[in-house]
C-alpha cells in the first residue's frame, strides 16, 4: 500500500497533469450526460472542420476570410439543397421498395437453397437446409420489418431534421467566422495549468481536423463512385448502396465487411447467378482497392498512426459506450488517448531521469 500511496503522491504533485485529467473527466461526463441535446452543436462543429479546409485554401488563394466563408458556406447549402430536393426521395423509393420486394427475396432465397440441395444432395442435409432456410427467412423478414419501422418512426424526426437545417448552417457559420473568438472564450473556463492541455488541444486539433476532413471527403467519393457505377450498370438499388458503401468509410475494417453482403445479396437478387453480377461485385472490389490503395493515402497522408488492435479496441470501448456514434469517432477518441498515455509516460521517463 506504501508504494501505491507513495505513486499516487508524486502523480498529485504533479499539478498540470491533475489538471488535465480533471479537464478531460469533466468533458467527458458532461457529452455522457448532455450529448444527445449538445448534438447540433457537435455535427456544426464536425462540418465546420470539413468546411474550413475549403476556407483556407480559399484565402490562399488571396480571398478574403469573409468571402471565402460566403463561397463555401453557399456551396454547402446548395449541396444540401440538392440532397433534400432530389438525392433523399431517391433514396427512400428505392429503400421503400426493397421493404415491398422482401418476401420475393425470401422466395429466391429458398428456390436457390433447394436447387443446390437437389444438384447436390449427397454433400448437403435436407433437414439442415430447411433450418437454414426458415432461419434466412425470419432474418430477412425482420430485416424488412425494421426498415419500415425505421421508415415509419423517422416521421416525426423529419421535424427535428427541418431544425437541424436551420440551425446547423448558422452554428457553422460562427464556427467559421468567429473560431479564434470562440476558443478564446472557452480557456476562460479552463485551469490556469493548462501546458498539458493546451499541447493535448494541439495535436488533436490537427489531427481530428485531417480525419474529419479525409473521411468526409473520401465517403463522399466513394459513395459517388458506387452509385455512378451500379446507375450506369443499371442496378436498381444504385443510391441505397453509394450511400451504404459511403457510410462503411467511417467505421474502421468493419464497415467494409458488413456492406459486402448487402452489395452481392441486391446484385443476385436482381440478376442472378450470372455474369452481370460477378461483374457488379468486381466493381466494387475495383471501388474499394481504389478506395484503400489511392484514396486513403492521398487523403490521410497526416493522420495519426495508430495501430489496427488500438483500433479495434477502440470500435469496442467507444461503441459499446455511445453505439454506432462512438464507433465512428473511435480513431479521434483513441487519437486523444495516445496523446494522454504519450504524455504520462514522458513524465514517467522525467521522473526515472531526474531521480
Amino acid at each position: 500500500m506504501s508504494i501505491i500511496a507513495e505513486w499516487l503522491q508524486k502523480r498529485l504533485a504533479d499539478t498540470e497533469l491533475v489538471m488535465l485529467f480533471s479537464s478531460l473527466l469533466v468533458i467527458f461526463i458532461l457529452l455522457v450526460l448532455i450529448g444527445p441535446i449538445l448534438a447540433p452543436v457537435l455535427l456544426g462543429i464536425a462540418l465546420a472542420y470539413v468546411l474550413d479546409g475549403i476556407v483556407d485554401l480559399l484565402i490562399r488563394c488571396k480571398f478574403p476570410r469573409m468571402l471565402a466563408i460566403i463561397v463555401t458556406g453557399g456551396g454547402a447549402m446548395l449541396l444540401l439543397l440538392f440532397t433534400l430536393l432530389a438525392v433523399l426521395p431517391l433514396l427512400t423509393e428505392q429503400v421503400g421498395r426493397l421493404v415491398s420486394h422482401a418476401p420475393q427475396y425470401v422466395q429466391s432465397i429458398r428456390d436457390t437453397l433447394q436447387q443446390l440441395q437437389t444438384s447436390h444432395a449427397e454433400w448437403i442435409n435436407p433437414s439442415y437446409l430447411q433450418k437454414i432456410i426458415a432461419a434466412m427467412a425470419v432474418k430477412l423478414q425482420e430485416w424488412g420489418g425494421a426498415l419500415l419501422t425505421f421508415s415509419i418512426a423517422s416521421i416525426p424526426g423529419m421535424i427535428t431534421l427541418l431544425v437541424y437545417a436551420v440551425l446547423v448552417p448558422v452554428m457553422v457559420f460562427f464556427f467559421l467566422k468567429d473560431k479564434e473568438v470562440i476558443i478564446s472564450w472557452g480557456q476562460q473556463f479552463l485551469p490556469r495549468e493548462r501546458a498539458l492541455l493546451h499541447r493535448v488541444w494541439n495535436e488533436l486539433d490537427t489531427q481530428i481536423g485531417n480525419y474529419i476532413r479525409g473521411k468526409f471527403w473520401e465517403a463522399l467519393l466513394v459513395g459517388i463512385a458506387m452509385w455512378l457505377v451500379y446507375w450506369w450498370m443499371g442496378h436498381e438499388y444504385a443510391l441505397l448502396l453509394g450511400v451504404l458503401t459511403g457510410i462503411s468509410v467511417w467505421i474502421p475494417f468493419v464497415g467494409a465487411a458488413v456492406v459486402t453482403f448487402p452489395v452481392i445479396l441486391l446484385s443476385f437478387f436482381q440478376w442472378g447467378w450470372t455474369d452481370t453480377m460477378a461483374y457488379s461485385v468486381l466493381a466494387y472490389a475495383i471501388v474499394q482497392a481504389v478506395d484503400a490503395n489511392v484514396v486513403v493515402p492521398w487523403l490521410f497522408s497526416e493522420i495519426v498512426n495508430l495501430h489496427p488492435i488500438a483500433i479495434i479496441v477502440a470500435i469496442l470501448v467507444f461503441g459499446s459506450l455511445w453505439g454506432i456514434m462512438g464507433v465512428i469517432i473511435a480513431i479521434p477518441m483513441a487519437a486523444l488517448v495516445k496523446s494522454v498515455v504519450s504524455i504520462v509516460l514522458e513524465r514517467r521517463f522525467d521522473d526515472k531521469k531526474s531521480a
